[in-house]
Parts: C-alpha cells; sequence; structure tokens
C-alpha cells in the first residue's frame, strides 16, 4: 500500500489525536489529491473540536472551487476569533479562481491583491519583470521581513515560470551569483523557489548544500523544493544533512516528506546513529509519519526509553501509527491515555487564559513541533522558536 492509500481511512478520523497526527503527516506533503481538502474544510466546519487545526494544516494544500464554496458559504458563521484562518486561505488562490468568485470575496480581499491578480492573468512579460524587481527591491529595502511581499513575490515568480518567461540558464546564472556570497537575496531565495516549480533535477546538490544556511526562508524555500522532486535523487543527497547538528532538523523534514523506501531506510539509520534525545525524537516522529511497518523496530526502542525531550508529542504519534497501521503494542492504550490528558490540560489552561485575559486565541489546539510559531514568523515552530 502506499502512503495515501494507507492514511485515507483516517482521514477524517472520531479519534482527535489520530486526526491531528494525519493533518501533520499531510502538512509538508506535495501530493494530497484536491478531493481530500475539501473533504477536511467540510469537517472543519463540521465539527468545531478540530477546526483550527484543519484550517492551519492545510494551507498548502490546493483549494479548488467547491473547496472556495464551502469557506464562502460557512466564513460568515465562524468564531471571529478563527475566522482569520480561513482568511488566509483564500488569499492563497489561483488568480484565475480568485477573479471568477471576486464578487463574494471582494469583502475578504484587499484592492491591492485584486490588481496583482489582474496583472498575473493579463499582464505582459515586460509588466510581470518589471513588477517583480520592484518587489524584489522593495523587500531588499525593507527594515524587518515582510510576509505579505514576499508572498506577492513568489506569485510574480510563479507567473514567470507558468509563462515560461524564465529560463534555467538564467536561474544557474542567478544561483552562481548568490552562491558566492553570504547571504542570500530574495532574488536568490526566489530562484530557489523557481527551481522547485520547474523540477530543475540538476540543482538537487546545491539545493541540499544550502541546509547548512543560517536563513530560516531560504531553508523553507530549498525544502520545499527539495520536497518537490519526491525521489531518492534527493534522499542520497540529503543523507550527510542528517549527520550535521546545523542541518538536521530541514533535513529530517525533507526526507520525511519523500514517501520511498530508501527514506524509510535512511532515518531509521540516522535514529541509530543519533546521540541527542532531541534529534531521536525528532527522527521518530517522521519515521511515524511515513507510516511504514518497517520502521517498528527503531519506534518500539524509542518507547523503553525512561526520559523524552518534549521536541515531539511522541505519544501522540506513535499511538497514531500503531493505530493506523492495525499494530498492537503493550503500552497503547497508556500512550493514548498520556497524549489526551495533555491535550485536555492544555485546552483547559487555554480557555483560563483567555478567560482572564478576554483575547481571541490565535490557535485553541497546543502549540507542537508542526505548529505554525506563536511568534507569527510563518514557520513551523520547530524550525523557529522551538529550536
Amino acid at each position: 500500500m502506499t502512503f495515501l492509500e494507507k492514511i485515507y481511512p483516517h482521514l477524517i478520523s472520531d479519534d482527535i489525536l489520530i486526526q491531528e497526527t494525519v493533518l501533520h503527516a499531510l502538512h509538508d506533503y506535495p501530493n494530497v489529491p484536491e478531493e481530500w481538502t475539501v473533504a477536511l474544510l467540510k469537517e472543519a466546519f463540521k465539527n468545531k473540536e478540530k477546526q483550527s487545526s484543519i484550517l492551519i494544516y492545510v494551507e498548502k494544500q490546493t483549494i479548488n472551487e467547491e473547496a472556495v464554496q464551502i469557506l464562502l458559504e460557512n466564513i460568515p458563521m465562524m468564531d471571529q476569533s478563527k475566522n482569520h484562518l480561513a482568511l488566509n486561505l483564500l488569499n492563497h488562490l489561483e488568480p484565475e479562481l480568485a477573479l471568477k468568485y471576486m464578487e463574494p470575496l471582494k469583502r475578504y480581499i484587499n484592492e491591492d491583491k485584486w490588481a496583482l491578480y489582474k496583472l498575473l492573468l493579463h499582464g505582459t512579460e515586460e509588466e510581470i519583470y518589471e513588477e517583480f524587481g520592484k518587489t524584489i527591491n522593495t523587500l531588499d529595502r525593507a527594515d524587518s521581513y515582510q510576509h505579505e511581499l514576499f508572498i506577492k513575490a513568489k506569485k510574480l515568480a510563479k507567473c514567470l515560470v507558468q509563462n515560461n518567461w524564465i529560463t534555467a540558464e538564467e536561474i544557474a546564472f542567478d544561483i552562481e551569483n548568490e552562491l558566492r556570497e553570504q547571504w542570500f537575496s530574495f532574488r536568490g531565495i526566489l530562484s530557489v523557489y523557481m527551481i522547485g516549480l520547474l523540477k530543475l533535477s540538476q540543482f538537487i546538490p546545491m539545493l541540499a548544500s544550502l541546509l547548512v544556511r543560517d536563513d530560516d526562508l531560504l531553508l523553507e524555500e530549498a525544502a520545499f523544493a527539495l520536497i518537490g522532486f519526491q525521489n531518492d535523487d534527493v534522499v542520497k543527497e540529503v543523507v550527510p544533512y542528517l549527520k550535521k547538528p546545523e542541518s538536521i532538523i530541514f533535513a529530517i523534514s525533507v526526507v520525511e516528506n519523500i514517501k520511498t523506501d530508501l527514506a524509510v531506510k535512511v532515518l531509521r539509520k540516522a535514529y541509530r546513529a543519533a546521540e541527542e534525545l532531541g534529534d531521536q525524537d525528532l527522527l521518530i516522529e517522521a519515521l511515524c509519519h511515513q507510516l511504514s511497518k518497517a520502521a517498528l523496530p527503531e519506534i518500539s526502542v524509542h518507547m523503553e526509553n525512561e526520559y523524552l525531550s518534549g521536541m515531539v508529542d511522541i505519544e501522540q504519534v506513535v499511538y497514531s501509527y500503531y493505530s493506523i497501521l492495525d499494530e498492537q503494542h503493550p503500552e497503547l492504550e497508556e500512550w493514548k491515555h498520556a497524549a489526551f490528558e495533555s491535550e485536555m490540560d492544555y485546552r483547559n489552561a487555554q480557555k483560563q487564559t483567555n478567560l482572564l485575559q478576554s483575547v481571541p486565541a490565535r490557535n485553541e489546539n497546543k502549540v507542537g513541533r508542526n505548529d505554525p510559531c506563536p511568534c507569527g514568523s510563518g514557520k513551523k515552530y520547530k524550525k523557529c522558536c522551538g529550536k
């Protein structure tokens, strides 16, 4: 059975622990069927207990026309403390789809975004390049990172790729210049993004080499590009970076999301070689998200540890792994109880905090290692403040 075949029966689970693990496992995987996203959105508005988690974790999945209709129907009835999560999904629409639903979407999307959508659909090569250059220059001059502006630059870069207005040779020239510098510019980071869109396999070794860089935005784009290839060439190139403290987190993320037998083998070997408990926890989480029975020996041994690092909600992910694969373990119920108790403790504490502060919660679920960082960077907690 493939990864998707194993996970599909549990896509909508009554068990909140399994449901969250499924969402985590799918979050960075690039081949989630569009109909799955639709099913998850329907569940989010049917079951408020799951709503925040689902809306957060489908962010990278394709929002098609049926998904837009579901969002438009339900956003007006949402709790105001959560509607930003749904509105965020609307900001990721493809231009054609956004303009098709322009009238009902006007109340949620600002004028600048509509102007961008029209430019992306009808602009000439010269107009797109001009706006791309302006946006990059503004990003470079800004005193702090401007997330919305970076998303705009990515949309313009995607337009260049889709219209064949940029070549592999041009990207190679930009990358060659960037590699001479200590830090990648925004143009360089966007060149990495375009490598992923174009699936330029000749750049795989270079992308893997970026995993040691100390620039989270660049690391996110390099990891995204590498995962997109979904092949063992990537796994082989990333192996050395599983051994380096400065690159292991992003290297694990890449191999975790390439669903091949070699990826499982490499993660198992990396676990056996890892000395830090935190690294071991992250590797076990990655193996659980592979949903391969081949990893049972390492996972079973790991759960015999008296102490865990706290880097991962380990009882939850291992309980879910065994349950999804229909495997038995004498401590399965204990793991479930511990994970559920932790979840409830957090939720109760969060409710008390909200009552005291009278401020809506950004996310009613706990900040797990895979959750968006509370600092607002847009990165996963484990790749940001949780490092």
